[in-house]
This record gives C-alpha cells, structure tokens and sequence, in this order.
C-alpha cells in the first residue's frame, strides 16, 4: 500500500508543477496571497504556519443559502491553487528564517527570539514564487505567548464541540461542511460564555489559553475564524490537518494520530500547564484524551465530552473514560457543558456569575428548541 501511495503523491505533485506551468505560459494574473494561521510560542521560540494560495479561492459566496451554490464554493475551497515553491521570509524582532513552500503551499517558521507575554505578531512577506511575477506581499502573523501567571491550558476540539456539525449524522455533516456562510453555523449554548470565563479564570485579564486542535482541513480555516468572531468564542492557536496526498497517508491524517500528535506537542511545549481537554462522542476524542492521561497524568485536570452519539457509542465511551475517573481525572459526558461548568466553578476556574452565564444560555437555547 506505501508504494501506492508514493505514486499517488508523485502524480500529484506532478500535477502541481504542471499547473504552475501552465499559469506561466498562459499568463493568468489570479492574485497570490499568504494565509497566516494563528501560531503558539514560549519566552524564546516561536512557531508559525500559513499558506500561499491563489486569493481566488477564498472568494466570498452572495450566500443565498442555496446548497448547489454552497457545494460550488467550497468545492473551490478545496480545490485551491496552491503555489508550491514560494519563498517566504518570516521575520520577528531581529529573527528573520526564510521558507519555501512544500508541495501543498505550506510554510513552516521556527524563529528563536525573545518574545513578550500574550499575542504578538510576526511578519510574513511573500517575496516571490514560480510561474509569475507578482510585488512582494506582507501580512502580520499572529501567535501566542500563555502568560507566566496563566495556571490552566484548555485544548478543545472543534466539529461537535464548538460548532454544531453533526459529525455522527453523516447527512446532515456533510451539509455542514459544505455550508460556505460562517453565520449560519450555529455554536453550542453555553460555550462562548464557559469559554471566555475559563481563558480569564473570573479576571479582567485574560489570562489562560486555549488551543484549538481538530482533524479538519486548513481550508475550513477562514470560515471557522470567522465563526468564532461572529459567536465572541476565544481565538486561540489552531491545530488543523492537512487533506491531501503524500506518502504517508491517502487523504488526511487518522483523527486518533493527528490530535494525539498536536495535544503531546502542546504539552511538551508548555511543561508547566496543566490541562483541560474538552471534546465529543462523535468520533474518538474520549479515547484520545483516555491516551493523553496515561501519557501526562496528573497534568489532565479534567476531561470534558459533549454527548452526541447514539446509545451504542455512549457505552464504549463510558468505558473508555472510566479508567481517566479510576485516576481522580474529573470527566463529564453531558450532552451539553453545564455540570463541566459547575465543576469549573468548584474548582475556582470560573466564577459564581460565569457559571450562571452559562446556566442561562444553555436553558435559552432548550427553551428555543
């Protein structure tokens, strides 16, 4: 099977090339523009990523909310001319690395800086890439430093536990998916407000952070910043998967590897933290995290699913994560966050006044139903 899929990415790499060929001798004059995604760093290291893609593909939709034309623009979205071989030049302070962009139009910056608490941005500038000339384009990249004096992480999923996308209904996610209106996603009741109050710990100043680490596309990205925006969640450093061919997988990575890859990476990078992971039924988060408690131990504080799935699941899910409670870890599998929200209050996490924001949206949201 891996000599098959070496040839698969060959080909497909051979494909980009020759599109990038093709756009030079036809002269095409789509703008080219850097996608930076939101990257995390400590006191002395920073770590960034983006994308350099044909800004056509990120063209925004009348949103008629019609599905023929959602399908249409998101399957743009995926089809994105991506410009391999760019040169990148990330500069923060006086660190400066220059990259050049792999096959899918990513670019990976490791910079070693001093570097302030809080987000900070870095800058990105597009100096130049095959096929065409085009001035050199710079944008702010911003990233993540957790303050010294934030005492929990919160690392959550995304799909079915931020966004409503019915994951375990393979219809109606599939709608979701190809739903190309950010406003139209709809956010569970309770987690804007839980959120914010956890990243805050009931101070003015925001204090704790929160990562964001899902097996969706970095093409979703742009909807799902603008999701958060419009339904007031936390930003946070993102952790999304790369769908496409290359030698090691056919399509996207297993969910169980990539989401186990980037919560160890995570923890690694900020030893001091502990941690809230935060999650649903739908696909193997509990396993995941019952993984991510063997590995880190008493650094899970707490593991939080929302309840989505059918009876059947439910029951391999409370067997997975009663070996997390046989380890005084505090799990929740509720269909919504509340008795997580009152544990959090407990726990002086969030406030009293926090814990009743929550109470109220989640009750306004039953009411509505």
């Amino acid at each position: 099977m891996s000599l098959f899929r070496k040839l698969a990415s060959r080909f497909d790499d051979w494909l980009d090339r020759r599109r990038m060929a093709d756009r030079a001798s036809e002269e095409q004059d789509e703008p080219v523009v850097v996608v930076p995604y939101p990257g995390f760093g400590t006191g002395s290291k920073i770590h960034l990523r983006g994308s350099v893609i044909e800004e056509s593909s990120q063209e925004k939709p009348p949103f008629d909310g019609g599905l023929l034309e959602d399908l249409a623009v998101t399957t743009k979205r995926f089809l994105a001319e991506e410009i391999m071989g760019a040169t990148v030049i990330v500069t923060y302070g006086g660190a400066t690395v220059t990259c050049t962009t792999d096959s899918d139009g990513f670019y990976f910056a490791d910079l070693d800086a001093e570097v302030g608490e809080g987000w900070q941005e870095a800058t990105v500038t597009l100096k130049d890439f095959p096929g065409r000339d085009q001035a050199p384009l710079t944008v702010a990249s911003p990233f993540l430093v957790p303050p010294a004096a934030a005492r929990i992480g919160i690392i959550s999923d995304i799909d079915d536990t931020v966004i409503q996308t019915g994951i375990s209904e393979p219809l109606r996610n599939i709608r979701t998916i190809v739903e190309s209106d950010a406003g139209s996603r709809v956010a569970f009741a309770g987690l804007p407000a839980l959120y914010r109050a956890l990243q805050r710990e009931g101070e003015a100043a925001v204090v704790n952070p929160i990562f964001y680490v899902s097996s969706g596309s970095w093409k979703l990205f742009d909807l799902i910043k603008r999701f958060m925006q419009l339904n007031d969640i936390p930003e946070g450093p993102m952790f999304m998967d790369d769908w496409g061919l290359d030698e090691t997988r056919w399509f996207k990575s297993s969910h169980g590897k990539h989401k186990t890859a980037m919560i160890d990476r995570i923890l690694g990078t900020y030893p001091d933290l502990d941690f809230i992971l935060v999650g649903d039924s739908g696909q193997h988060d509990a396993e995941i995290y019952a993984q991510a408690v063997r590995d880190h131990g008493s650094r899970i504080k707490a593991v939080w699913i929302r309840d989505v799935s059918s009876d059947a699941r439910d029951a391999e899910v409370e067997k997975v994560i009663a070996e997390a409670r046989a380890q005084d870890v505090a799990v929740f599998a509720e269909p919504d966050l509340l008795e997580a929200a009152v544990d959090a209050a407990r726990r002086g996490w969030i406030t009293d006044a926090d814990l009743a924001r929550v109470r109220s949206d989640v009750a306004a949201q039953e009411a509505a139903a």
